[in-house]
């Protein structure tokens, strides 16, 4: 499917294409708000609104631009260049071994800075959503490490449910 680095640029550049821009200190005012009533539950509203997110941007991927693949290390790469792309983390790695996503300079940690409980569960949906739609499998993707917890990177860990029904 996806075998040069090339190709992802022009996958890059359609993801843009498909987004709508958001001011990101706007982002993060918001979600600093918005974790100060997370234990109103409203923060499992916001990690499935962005599960859906993923969804949705992986169907258009599809849909729209004809990226199919069944690996779930070409989709990692194509999340790599989406996180690259997208302002929303600095860095972006992952091993296909462990099953696990690493990120550093998520802009929820930059507006939650310091907390017991991992903060960047959004992202987590946002994952979950994009690989189950992408790969038409069932994922679970949990933060199990934050850099609000003072860990050195968040980490995610992906596991796969089974066969989309």
């Amino acid at each position: 499917m996806i075998g040069m680095r090339d190709e992802i640029r022009a996958l890059a550049e359609a993801i843009e294409r498909e987004s709508v821009l958001i001011h990101r200190d706007a982002l993060i005012e918001a979600y600093r708000d918005i974790h100060k009533i997370a234990k109103f539950g409203i923060d499992k509203l916001i990690k499935k609104a962005a599960e859906y997110g993923g969804r949705k941007g992986a169907k258009t991927l599809k849909e729209k631009y004809g990226i199919y693949t069944d690996r779930l290390d070409d989709v990692l790469e194509v999340l790599t260049i989406i996180a690259e792309s997208s302002r929303m983390i600095t860095l972006f790695e992952y091993d296909i071994e462990k099953k696990e996503i690493k990120i550093q300079g998520s802009i929820l940690v930059e507006a939650v800075q310091k907390s017991d409980k991992p903060v960047c569960q959004p992202i987590a949906g946002f994952f979950k959503g994009f690989l189950s739609e992408f790969l038409e499998r069932d994922f679970e993707v949990e933060e199990v490490m934050c850099q609000a917890q003072g860990y050195e990177h968040c980490v995610f860990k992906i596991k796969q449910k089974g066969v989309k029904k």
